[in-house]
């Protein structure tokens, strides 16, 4: 378990009763390690509590990181590669300090990895009650994304005779189980400014590890718009709060575009199984209403083709 926190201590009990109510649920022992980088209050001393109290083995480091590397990628990248050397042959997990993981989080992603998967991806939905809050916009935007991204994901499969792999992955570090031997394979976690789930999901990808994409198993993640990551869940979130016409997923495209790449895709592998990741490009991102506007030909074009919801 690898958790990076930073100034997390209102929203910290909630996040830990889950973790440990999910290492419950499996048999297999386990340990947890935080890195509690650049915090003025008391998360490391929550943490402590929660640790001694539910009998989970810990580590909680804080440290105090360069103002250049001071984000969550460089912090969940230490919890990680701690975690990963104290159990090299074994399955890491790593969440987020706002989030509340599922009962069945750690005995899916063991399962899952033992199914002879690298990496598994859930697809985390927001706190509901947060989400209510939030201008409607909001949720319609997510909405929009979802539904788009299924269709393509449906059209893609039909256009490369279900070849070319999915195109549903929707990493999030709020809910990441990782093979510990294949971490430490590809050299431990990227680190952009922001967006490491992402970056680790093409990694794995581009390194020819098998990828599971999980529909959401029960993990829910903070609504908030203050996050605590630049460029992260909450400064999009306030974009779709605020914005007229805000951006969406930057992995959304075009339905011509998707099947201009659906025909590169043929043309360069033969139709033959391969991983498609390597092939396609990500341009600018879509906005809601370029969305909207795809949806509704991806919806036609589906059904044009007899494509049903499985």
């Amino acid at each position: 378990m690898a958790v990076p926190v930073r100034d997390e201590e209102r929203r910290l009990s909630s996040t830990l009763d889950g973790i440990s109510a999910a290492m419950n649920c499996v048999s297999a022992k386990g340990c947890a390690v935080f890195v509690v980088n650049d915090t003025s209050d008391a998360s490391a001393e929550t943490i402590e509590r929660w640790a001694m109290r539910a009998g989970i083995s810990f580590l909680a480091l804080e440290v105090s990181f360069d103002r250049t590397i001071r984000n969550a990628p460089h912090a969940r990248r230490l919890a990680l590669d701690i975690a990963a050397r104290a159990v090299p042959g074994g399955a890491l997990f790593t969440t987020d300090a706002d989030t509340i993981v599922g009962r069945s989080w750690i005995d899916t992603g063991l399962r899952t990895l033992s199914d002879g998967y690298d990496l598994v991806c859930e697809d985390v939905l927001l706190d509901e009650e947060e989400l209510s809050a939030l201008p409607v916009q909001v949720r319609q935007v997510g909405d929009a994304e979802r539904a788009y991204l299924d269709l393509c994901d449906r059209l893609w499969r039909h256009w490369t005779g279900g070849r070319g792999g999915t195109l549903s992955f929707r990493p999030s570090g709020a809910s990441l189980a990782i093979k510990g031997s294949s971490y430490l394979a590809l050299s431990g976690l990227p680190t952009p400014p922001f967006g490491e789930d992402r970056a680790l999901c093409d990694a794995m990808l581009g390194a020819g590890y098998a990828v599971k994409a999980m529909k959401n198993f029960g993990t829910r993640t903070s609504a908030r718009l203050t996050g605590r990551a630049a460029g992260g869940c909450g400064d999009a979130l306030a974009e779709r709060a605020a914005s007229a016409d805000p951006q969406c997923d930057s992995r959304l495209k075009p339905v011509w575009l998707l099947y201009d790449e659906a025909l590169l895709w043929m043309e360069i592998t033969g139709g033959r199984n391969r991983n498609f990741h390597a092939i396609l490009k990500t341009g600018e991102p879509l906005t809601f209403s370029a969305v909207q506007r795809e949806l509704e030909i991806a919806r036609k074009l589906a059904a044009a083709y007899g494509l049903d919801d499985g």
